[in-house]
């Protein structure tokens, strides 16, 4: 009897396991919650130019419940092709946008109106301080800080400034940089430059060979790359120093080409947004500058702390 009493109680803990089994495997997916889909909206020819940037945000990503992907919008599209973009990611379920613009004011204008404003998130592009969802550097405050340390590293009574953008960004950092540099006895000129790489690469030799400057400054990877050629070919002593976020931009001043480089640090910046897209507490974790960006000479580039930050690919 006792056996057959320990029998049926055996039976029932089967059956009783079997159903906790059943009921936890058909409703896994209730108990699982769904991950967050973000889209990220990147404007460009070239997406190489977001490889950094998209690296720090599928890292960000992998440490939570979140899908990032990634939507190029050519440039020639412009912002009509960012907001058919943007409208096609929420049409499909994302849940986030991040979106570095090609014209930020009109970007922000159309998320305004149509009451975005939880939806979507800033990412480098856009006027630092104006919305409280976005990530990106005080361009001016980079400016000012810049021309001191030109200050402080060249001989010069006149330079040149060159960009082929003129965005938000550019212009911010054109008046930090000129308001101070010129408050501090260097005159500077300004030049807005052709997109055409022929005549880009003809006016920055044309003005090096000028004798009217001691060295550019540019704002852009292309005006840097002209500026460079400009340098080799004229076999005169024309100080560089440039603003970028490229990699071939630290390959330059290793090699002695340029004088003093301003990097953006864009991984950082994905990275950043992903986390502040999620309200994660992780956004402020060590190793991630708040102003996103570094003054760097030739010989800070291989230090340990840099090298981080410069080649986030090489683990």
């Amino acid at each position: 009897m006792k056996n057959k009493k320990l029998f049926i109680v055996a039976v029932l803990a089967v059956i009783l396991l079997l159903a906790v089994e059943s009921y936890i495997y058909f409703n896994f997916s209730k108990f699982q919650k769904s991950p967050t889909h973000i889209s990220f909206i990147l404007t460009g020819d070239n997406l190489d130019n977001w490889d950094s940037m998209m690296a720090g945000a599928e890292d960000a990503a992998e440490d939570e419940n979140c899908v990032v992907d990634f939507i190029n919008c050519p440039v020639e599209y412009g912002v009509s092709g960012e907001i058919d973009s943007l409208n096609g990611a929420l049409a499909d379920g994302a849940d986030i946008i991040l979106i570095s613009s090609i014209d930020y004011n009109a970007i922000k204008a159309y998320v305004d109106e149509n009451d975005l404003e939880d939806k979507v998130f800033y990412v480098k592009n856009g006027i630092f301080g104006d919305s409280k969802n976005s990530v990106m550097t005080d361009d001016y405050e980079l400016g000012i800080e810049f021309a001191k340390y030109i200050t402080d590293n060249v001989n010069a009574k006149r330079l040149v400034l060159v960009t082929q953008t003129e965005d938000v960004n550019t212009l911010s950092q054109v008046n930090g940089i000129m308001e101070n540099l010129t408050g501090m006895g260097i005159e500077v000129d300004y030049r807005k430059l052709s997109k055409n790489e022929t005549k880009l690469n003809q006016s920055m030799y044309n003005l090096g060979q000028s004798g009217l400057y001691n060295g550019y400054i540019t704002l852009d990877l292309a005006t840097l790359t002209a500026a460079c050629e400009a340098k080799s070919k004229l076999n005169k002593d024309l100080s560089i120093f440039s603003i970028s976020s490229n990699i071939e931009a630290v390959y330059y001043m290793d090699a002695g080409i340029v004088n003093g480089l301003l990097f953006k640090d864009d991984y950082s910046m994905g990275y950043l947004a992903v986390k502040k897209a999620l309200k994660s507490d992780l956004i402020t974790a060590d190793g991630f500058d708040t102003k996103l960006y570094y003054i760097l000479d030739k010989n800070m580039i291989h230090t340990e702390e840099m090298e981080k930050i410069l080649f986030p690919f090489v683990k």
